[in-house]
Order: C-alpha cells, then sequence, then structure tokens
C-alpha cells in the first residue's frame, strides 16, 4: 500500500473525527432536523466556557489541541481529552479500513457508513433516541447504493431486507404493547433494522437480532451488577447494539 495514500487517509480520518466529534456534542433531543443541521454545518465552533469563536489554527485535528497543550487560547479553560481522542481513533481507523480493504469505492463507502452508524449508536447510547431524520437516510442510502451495484446486495434484496427488517421487530413489539399496555421496543429500533436490511443479506437479520440482544444482555449484565446495583429500570440502547454487530458483520462479509 502506497505510503502516500495511508498518510491522506489518517489526515482525512482526523478531519472526520472533529466532524463526529461535533455532530454528536451538539446533538440534542427536542432538534428538528433543520436545526441539527444547521448546527452542524453553519454554526461557528466556540469555547465552551467563554463561547469565544474559533479561528482557523484552532480548528486543526490534533495540532491545534497539542499546540494549546489542551487549553482555550482566549480563557485557559481545559479542553476535554475527548476531542483529541476522538480525532486519534478516527484517524486509526480510516487507516485500517484503507490498509485491510484497499483504496476503492467500497472501503470509502466502509468508512463514512461505519462514522454513521458510530454517531447513530452514540446518540442512541446517550438519549436512547433515534431520530427519524437520521434513521432513514440509512435506509435510502442503502437502497440507493443497492440500486447502482455497489455494496453486498442487489436492489431487491435490498428492497425485501427492508420489509423482512420491520416486520421482524414490529410484529413482536405490537404483541408486546397488545400484553403489557406498554411500549417493549422503541420505533426507531424498528426502523433502524428496516435500514438495516438494505445494507446486509438479509438471511443475516435472524443472526443480527440475535448478536445484538447477546451484547444487549451482557451490557444490562454489567449495568446492573457494577454502574448502579440498586436501579430497577434499566433501560438498554438496543438500537446501538444493533448498529455495533450490523457494522462488524459488514465488514467480516466485506473482507471475504
Amino acid at each position: 500500500m502506497n505510503i502516500l495514500i495511508l498518510s491522506v487517509m489518517i489526515c482525512l480520518g482526523f478531519c472526520l473525527g472533529s466532524f463526529i466529534h461535533c455532530a454528536i456534542s451538539r446533538f440534542l433531543p427536542d432538534q428538528t432536523m433543520i436545526q441539527y443541521f444547521k448546527e452542524i454545518i453553519f454554526s461557528r465552533s466556540k469555547c465552551p466556557h467563554c463561547h469565544k469563536k474559533l479561528n482557523i489554527l484552532s480548528l486543526i485535528p490534533i495540532f491545534s489541541w497539542l499546540k494549546q497543550r489542551g487549553r482555550c487560547k482566549y480563557c485557559l479553560a481545559i479542553i476535554p481529552i475527548d476531542y483529541l481522542i476522538t480525532e486519534l481513533i478516527v484517524g486509526i481507523y480510516c487507516l485500517g479500513i484503507t490498509y485491510c480493504y484497499n483504496l476503492t469505492v467500497w472501503s470509502i463507502i466502509l468508512i463514512f457508513i461505519g462514522l454513521y452508524y458510530a454517531l447513530l449508536a452514540i446518540i442512541d447510547f446517550k438519549y436512547l433516541l433515534l431520530p427519524n431524520y437520521l434513521t432513514y437516510p440509512l435506509l435510502l442510502t442503502g437502497l440507493l447504493f443497492a440500486y447502482f451495484d455497489v455494496g453486498l446486495i442487489t436492489f431487491y434484496d435490498a428492497l425485501f431486507g427492508a420489509i423482512y427488517g420491520y416486520t421482524l421487530l414490529s410484529i413482536p413489539a405490537a404483541v408486546y404493547y397488545l400484553i403489557k399496555k406498554r411500549a417493549g421496543l422503541g420505533g426507531g429500533d424498528i426502523k433502524l433494522l428496516a435500514a438495516l436490511g438494505t445494507w446486509l443479506p438479509v438471511t443475516e437479520l435472524v443472526n443480527l437480532l440475535l448478536y445484538a440482544s447477546i451484547v444487549g444482555i451482557t451490557y444490562f449484565i454489567i449495568y446492573k451488577a457494577i454502574v448502579r446495583p440498586i436501579e430497577k429500570n434499566i433501560l438498554v440502547p438496543f438500537g446501538s447494539c444493533l448498529l455495533i454487530c450490523a457494522y462488524l458483520r459488514l465488514l467480516i462479509l466485506s473482507f471475504n
């Protein structure tokens, strides 16, 4: 693999990591689609302490945090290290995908779809929410790539996968509601599985539910035993579990 290509990809990863951190930190549960997109695209970055707008040199990934020694250049308040960590992780991630899958159209898609999965997973983990304006684009792009024969499945398989994925969770959710008179599964999780059905072979969806359930149960046990043993009603971010397992399966199937 050309060292220049790898260098470009890791630098691209640093920039994408900065953007993903911005997209996560600026999300609020009560935002509309317009408000959210306006916030992450048009709003200037600023110090969360003194609210001073940052200049170009303060926005360079990795370099700006190190140069300023983790402090705001205006008020000297500490800049959380998670900015730096996110940029480093995404940079290494982009480097790893490029190295393992070479620089192709599909490997670029894998990088961006992985970051989109991560965005959705973190939002669901923090807020137990999967907004339609973030879930529907995942479904539409899955159908679009399948239509142009870019990906693992055909357009008709993707279309059937969306219907099948929606059915797999909507029927059990409806039955649970009829019996318990309360929702046992969020509508966002149902739409998410439909969207994931446009990316993965339909034969993977049942297994995906099994893997995600194992991850969810493990999370529940650890959370219950270590974090909050007294708390009775613990809600599991099942969408996050689905996204983690779906992306791992996507990587494995792409490697074969």
